[in-house]
């Protein structure tokens, strides 16, 4: 019993496991789908639909059970990768034929479309009988996709490629019904006609998914059957007043066409045109491609147009019946047409003595400014008694109102124009009133503007704007630049007198140094060799020869003296004593190179400027270094010493160059070592706002080449 009890509890977890992993189960009636919300279709169910085809278009077509209509689109399942199914079976997809599909719902734009995987066509049926139109239902979309039966009167026909297409009004409601162009020989016979249409409504729909209109499809000719055929032929019938095309009537006003007369104010071919007679005008608008202008009688036959707010006619046909005068403008402001309508509106009357919109007015105003669109319309900012007033131009030429500058007072004749923010609630007047001008000549200029107009003040105020902000700017920058060079200076002499007293010191201590070696280590070392003398002539007198030692002590003692003098003249020589740079340095390779046999040779061929004598101190330090540096550890055959001013650059450099034997630039001794001659070279040389270049390598001599700048300095420094 109790493994029994097991054994079904198991069977029934296996079942709801099954149904889990499964997922819900397909729809199978297109009323199911229909009723789903859009959160609901969104989530791609599965369906597993069969009905018969009602109409097909492209890649989609309507299918309907005997439950409802539907909407299948494979173009939309393809894109989304979902199709699956075999294209040479859609391809024979028509209406009557009676296919299985299964897909996933989605969302749609409007009704939800079924986007199949597969599809397989299982037989054919005639197709459903249609239903009769409920015009709350079909003019709110509730019947997409259905096959229905409507009653129209037929007030337009085009054809666009393979398809006629029929603007028809249901009385009430204009929509546009489709058939292919091959079965309609003759569509313009059907215009003004009372037609029985049977087909498929699609939806017209914006971005949010709301209805606009339907789209009617028939499927051919059989679809569409003409139940009264146009009462009478254009203008045969009785003639309208203009101002009585949509007023008050005993009997409701029909769908048919409407027939009336009057005189062209302005006209577009092939869109739209203005007529007028007496107070009233109206806006018409015609495919006829005839030539109208302002001054030609006409008579028209159209169709009353809902769409607008003051109503028009549409879809008209036009005859001319004679030229004459153009109506003469009425003489009123705009903001007295406001005030006209808005008595009208509070008032509960109709205007007196009248509305104005597409009467021709004209009036004077002031212009305020012209901007250009990108379409190339021109709209013109009229100043008018109690605000701006819009002035349209739709001319493409942009010089078309060249001279006529803001500022100009300027007599505007054209069509008044009621703006409207939306469909007016009662007793609500007109937002605005504009004025469609019709070309140039409905502009004239009566005053130019004073030369010296506020638009030109502005621009002259934004020009001295624009340069005093220039000359602030340019003044902190320079007083920037200013600050920065005199800081720069200040360091540059800062560093320049520290070198200076740096080297006023350095004389001192030298002097004082080579005082004490003379008087000190110098007479000391002489009267060592006054004594050695003295011991020499001692044992000579003796009779005794003096040793090796003696003499090597000699010579040793003499040595030292000679170095210890070379040394006082090196620490004593630096003072010019009267002579200039060029004599100094001479002097300074003469007395170097006593008891060497390398050459040395001075090259100076520009003459110097005047330098400071802390100057020329410090570069006859450095040239005094570097040759003692090249006789001593170089083994020159030759040494150069070059000096060149460059008065342009502002340098001066000095130049010591040798033939010796080089040494591997990095592997020199330094400080660390005791050596401080190249390293006190480059100081002196940085110190004085140089620099200092050593060139070498092994085997290839040593160049040495120091450059300072030329600057003016105090007398006190020089």
């Amino acid at each position: 019993m109790r493994s029994t009890i097991l054994a079904g509890c198991g069977l029934a977890l296996a079942l709801v496991c099954g149904r889990a992993v499964a997922g819900p189960a397909p729809l199978t009636r297109n009323s199911d789908v229909r009723a789903l919300p859009r959160s609901e279709t969104a989530k791609a169910l599965p369906f597993h639909l069969r009905g018969v085809v009602t109409y097909r278009g492209g890649d989609a077509f309507a299918m309907q059970d005997d439950t409802a209509g539907i909407y299948v689109n494979v173009g939309v399942a393809r894109l989304r990768k979902i199709w699956k199914g075999d294209d040479a079976e859609f391809a024979r997809v028509r209406p009557g034929v009676i296919v299985e599909i299964e897909g996933v719902t989605d969302r749609g734009g409007f009704s939800p479309p079924m986007l199949p995987r597969t599809l397989r066509i299982v037989g054919e049926r005639p197709l459903p009988p249609p239903r009769p139109v409920v015009p709350a239902r079909f003019f709110s979309g509730a019947d997409d996709s259905q096959r229905v039966e409507v009653r129209a009167v037929v007030q337009g026909v085009w054809t666009d490629g393979a398809f006629a297409t029929l603007t028809v009004n249901a009385n009430p409601g204009r929509f546009r019904a489709s058939l292919p162009a091959s079965a309609l020989p003759h569509p313009e016979s059907l215009v003004d006609a009372e037609v029985c249409m049977r087909g498929v409504p699609y939806a017209l729909f914006n971005t949010r998914g709301e209805f606009l209109m339907p789209n009617f499809f028939m499927n051919g000719a059989e679809d569409l059957v003409v139940e009264k055929p146009p009462r009478r032929a254009p203008f045969e019938s009785p003639k309208v007043p203009l101002a009585d095309i949509a007023g008050f009537r005993a009997e409701p006003l029909d769908a048919h066409r409407q027939h009336v007369e009057g005189v062209v104010t302005h006209a577009v071919p092939g869109s739209y045109f203005y007529l007028q007679e007496g107070r009233t005008a109206v806006r018409v608008e015609t495919r006829s491609t005839e030539r109208l202008k302002p001054g030609d009688r006409v008579e028209v036959e159209g169709f009353l147009d809902e769409t607008r707010v003051i109503r028009g006619l549409t879809e008209a046909v036009v005859r001319k019946t004679g030229t004459g005068e153009v109506p003469v403008p009425a003489r009123v402001y705009p903001d007295q047409i406001m005030k006209v309508n808005e008595v009208a509106a509070r008032t509960a009357f109709i205007a007196n003595p009248g509305d104005y919109d597409g009467q021709l007015i004209t009036f004077e105003a002031r212009l305020l400014d012209i901007r250009r669109t990108e379409q190339g319309d021109h709209h013109l900012s009229l100043e008018g008694k109690a605000g701006t007033i819009t002035a349209v131009l739709y001319d493409p030429e942009s010089e078309s109102l060249a001279g006529v500058e803001p500022g100009s007072t300027l007599a505007v004749t054209g069509l008044a124009q009621l703006g409207f923010e939306s469909l007016p609630e009662f007793h609500r007047p007109p937002a605005r009133v504009d004025v469609l001008l019709r070309s140039r000549s409905d502009v004239t200029v009566l005053r130019s503007p004073p030369w010296w107009t506020t638009r030109r003040l502005l621009e002259a105020l934004a020009v001295i704007v624009v340069l005093l902000a220039a000359s602030l700017s340019w003044s902190g920058l320079l007083r920037r630049r200013v600050s920065i060079q005199t800081k720069r200076l200040a360091e540059e002499m800062g560093k320049r007198r520290e070198a200076a007293v740096e080297f006023q010191a350095t004389l001192r201590e030298r002097n004082r140094l080579a005082a004490n070696l003379h008087d000190t280590l110098l007479q000391t070392i002489g009267g060592l060799k006054f004594q050695l003398d003295a011991v020499e002539l001692s044992g000579e007198q003796r009779g005794a020869s003096p040793g090796a030692q003696l003499d090597v002590a000699r010579q040793m003692a003499e040595h030292a003296e000679n170095e210890l003098r070379n040394s006082v003249w090196a620490l004593r020589s630096l003072p010019l004593q009267g002579k200039n740079f060029p004599e100094a340095l001479k002097a300074l390779v003469a007395h170097l190179g006593e008891g060497h046999a390398a050459h040395i040779h001075v090259d100076q061929d520009s003459p110097l400027p005047l330098l400071s004598d802390f100057v020329v101190g410090n570069l006859l330090l450095i040239a005094q270094e570097a040759l003692l540096n090249a006789l001593r550890h170089a083994q020159p055959h030759t040494v150069s010493l070059s000096v060149r001013a460059d008065e342009s650059a502002g340098t001066i450099t000095v130049a010591i160059c040798d033939d010796g034997v080089g040494f591997a630039l990095g592997a020199q001794q330094g400080p660390t070592q005791g050596h401080f001659g190249l390293a006190g070279m480059r100081e002196r040389a940085e110190r004085l706002g140089g620099s200092l270049r050593i060139t070498s390598a092994p085997g290839q001599g040593t160049t040495i080449e120091a450059q300072l700048s030329l600057q003016a300095y105090d007398k006190e420094l020089a």
